[in-house]
């Protein structure tokens, strides 16, 4: 009785360990595009800066789009409750034909800029300044 105990607790445990080592996509992996209107295009990523990492973004081409505004927004949580992460939103005004490069970077700008993540993407603009954004893996 005492040996089955033995291994089912081992084998419990090793279990919790093997299934939190497993593959998963950070907090700050996922994304969304929204088109607000021909120009405007929103990125939004999902953020946690009370861990000291934002996001910051590179643009290849400058000439292409430019950033509007880049905010944060706290998901809802229970009262008190502290550490919780959020949305950081860019939007993006496209001014010309072409397409350019994106580089987001998810680092703590202090501490030396330690990256945690880096997301790679296209924005493709149209000749009717409508913007088209697909996310590398």
């Amino acid at each position: 009785m005492k040996k089955t105990f033995v291994f089912t607790a081992i084998s419990l445990i090793a279990c919790g360990i093997l299934l939190s080592c497993g593959t998963t996509k950070s907090a700050a992996s996922a994304e969304k595009t929204v088109v607000i209107d021909d120009n405007t295009l929103v990125i939004e990523l999902d953020s946690n800066p009370t861990t000291g990492f934002s996001w910051e973004c590179e643009i290849a081409n400058p000439a292409i789009v430019e950033i509007v505004s880049d905010t944060y927004e706290q998901a809802t949580a229970p009262n008190g409750m502290v550490g919780v992460g959020g949305t950081q939103t860019f939007v993006f005004a496209c001014k010309q034909t072409g397409s350019t490069g994106l580089t987001f970077v998810y680092r703590r700008s202090w501490q030396g800029g330690e990256t945690a993540e880096i997301r790679r993407a296209q924005i493709i603009v149209n000749d009717k300044l409508k913007g088209e954004v697909k996310f590398f893996e």
